[in-house]
């Protein structure tokens, strides 16, 4: 069983703004987390950047009401010197995305779930996107 999982800032995104066609999936993945099927990671950045995109398109309230909701089953991790320094002398086309797979490979996740899979091409880590996950899940049970 799979049991450390990294969730990108687009699933939660999906969920929150209920973003057609991903919400189903994205969803899903969440409310696997939420009931202990897995247990679900996210970086105190990814926190930080779904606040503000959920505030400019809602509220201060509404965006603090969905981030504690979803932070009651997942985990905060930190944002490291070291995972940065790795990120910036990395290969990833993408820095922000470079630092959350350092920040997850830090703290022994088992797979990257994202709808970004391109920006992970140089992951060490597995890299998911929902259905997939979902697909695996399944084929587990």
């Amino acid at each position: 069983m799979i049991k450390k999982i990294f969730v990108d800032s687009d699933i939660i995104i999906d969920v929150a703004t209920g973003r057609l066609p991903f919400f189903g999936n994205s969803k899903s993945v969440l409310t696997l987390l939420e009931h202990g099927f897995a247990v679900g990671y996210v970086s105190s950045n990814i926190i930080t950047n779904v606040y503000y995109v959920l505030r400019k398109i809602s509220s201060h309230e509404k965006a603090k009401e969905f981030l504690s909701s979803i932070l009651g089953y997942m985990t905060v991790i930190s944002v490291e010197h070291r995972s940065v320094l790795e990120a910036l002398g990395s290969e990833f086309k993408d820095f922000e995305d470079a630092v959350q797979h350092y920040s997850a490979l830090a703290n022994n996740c088992e797979i990257i779930i994202t709808r970004n899979i391109d920006d992970y091409e140089k992951s060490e880590i597995q890299v998911m996107t929902p259905t997939d996950f979902l697909n695996l899940f399944s084929a587990e049970q």
